[in-house]
């Protein structure tokens, strides 16, 4: 099973989420999307690979950040929709076992009010940066 620990909200305008990524949601992941590249599934392949072992999707990352954006969104009582997100980086690679904190902050509004901008930030463990985006929340 996988660890999972939603850690409380810092300040309304921030949530942060933590995970730790396991073998299980890796290779749960490939059956869903159906993205089998040997980095990702194959230890053999991957021990040949610069980053020298399998790492998880960044796609698989992204579904965190969107996570933590649903819980903000549901803790503010906000009904909205994800616009996208802007200059998503995966920043170092996220491997079996690393345990993600993945902070959302909302950073501002747009002059109609029907968008709202937030940084996405995710750290492994270590304190690393792993992956940033900017999200963009569409509200009625």
């Amino acid at each position: 099973m996988s660890e999972t620990q939603e850690r409380p909200a810092v300040s309304a305008d921030t949530m942060t989420f933590t995970k730790t990524i396991t073998e299980f949601d890796v290779y749960s992941f490939a059956g869903i999307t159906g993205d089998f590249y040997p980095i990702h599934i194959d230890a053999v392949y991957a021990a040949t690979q610069p980053v020298g072992q399998r790492v998880a999707h960044g796609v698989l990352l992204m579904g965190l950040m969107s996570t933590t954006g649903a819980r903000w969104m549901l803790s503010q009582s906000i009904d909205g929709l994800s616009y996208g997100y802007e200059g998503v980086r995966f920043i170092r690679p996220v491997l079996f076992g690393d345990t993600i904190t993945v902070s959302y902050t909302k950073e501002g509004e747009s002059e109609d009010g029907h968008k709202i901008f937030a940084a996405v930030q995710a750290h492994n463990q270590n304190g690393e940066l792993v992956g940033v985006a900017k999200h963009i929340v569409w509200k009625a």
